[in-house]
């Protein structure tokens, strides 16, 4: 992980000199989620420098092998696969002009590329990396509890999720944001919108998958096209908000910490 400002110490590092993949991470000037870029090189170090020219990244996520095992052929299966990724999870907006090409691998070079990327992905939850996460889907009802959202033109229900709030797919959108939301959320749903996260139909619009946001409360102003306190406006099928299950979950902690 290179913030930046430390590319040139990572230059000097010996994994700088291995091929392998990188992703460049940073706010996307179009609002909404982060702007990413995936590639490939060999050696790594020389890349990310030819990279300062893109003036949108503050982090640099590098991934190459300890034991010199990675070649150049497996750091291009494994961008590949990174971008389908990406472009599945919806997380980021992807600044790739070329969308990563397939190359034909033996089976034994491609089982050693497949086992690199499950590590990899393995550590990009701590990394801070979620541009390749998916929801999991609908959770069993003994493992999560589902709570609801309604309002003009607006339905769906979700659950409480490790990166924030799952939405489950199908829910409902109001069209058109109330003229007081604030820009950065109008433009993060367009995003969404662009992405086909959300679909455009004559009533207004449908989450065409399971996503998850980074709070309730982005979920809940992603559906209702207003400004929302989701941990208010999610609730239980008995009318119970997320905030009071909040309350509660903390309080029987703090009661069995305390015994």
């Amino acid at each position: 992980m290179i913030p930046r400002s430390q590319l040139k110490e990572f230059t000097q590092r010996d994994e700088a000199s291995r091929p392998g993949v990188y992703v460049l991470s940073g706010p996307d000037p179009e609002g909404g989620a982060d702007l990413v870029y995936i590639g490939e090189a060999d050696p790594l170090g020389r890349r990310l420098e030819q990279h300062q020219a893109r003036e949108f990244w503050t982090t640099a996520y590098a991934f190459t092998s300890k034991d010199g095992y990675l070649n150049k052929a497996h750091a291009q299966h494994l961008e590949a696969r990174l971008i389908r990724l990406a472009q599945a999870a919806k997380r980021s907006r992807l600044e790739n002009a070329v969308q990563g090409r397939s190359i034909t691998l033996a089976e034994m070079d491609r089982a050693e590329a497949d086992g690199f990327l499950e590590e990899l992905l393995l550590c990009c939850p701590v990394l801070g990396l979620r541009a390749f996460e998916q929801a999991t889907g609908k959770p069993a009802a003994s493992a999560r509890r589902l709570f609801h959202l309604q309002g003009p033109g607006a339905s769906g229900q979700g659950f409480e999720s490790p990166g924030g709030f799952t939405v489950l797919g199908g829910a409902k959108a109001r069209r058109e944001f109330v003229e007081s939301t604030p820009a950065a959320w109008v433009q993060a749903r367009a995003q969404l919108v662009s992405q086909a996260v959300f679909l455009q139909e004559p009533s207004g619009l449908t989450l065409a998958q399971d996503y998850e946001f980074n709070s309730p409360s982005q979920a809940a102003m992603a559906l209702l096209a207003r400004t929302a306190n989701g941990r208010i406006e999610w609730k239980d099928a008995k009318g119970v908000t997320l905030k009071e299950h909040q309350e509660r979950a903390a309080a029987a902690a703090s009661a069995e910490g305390e015994g």
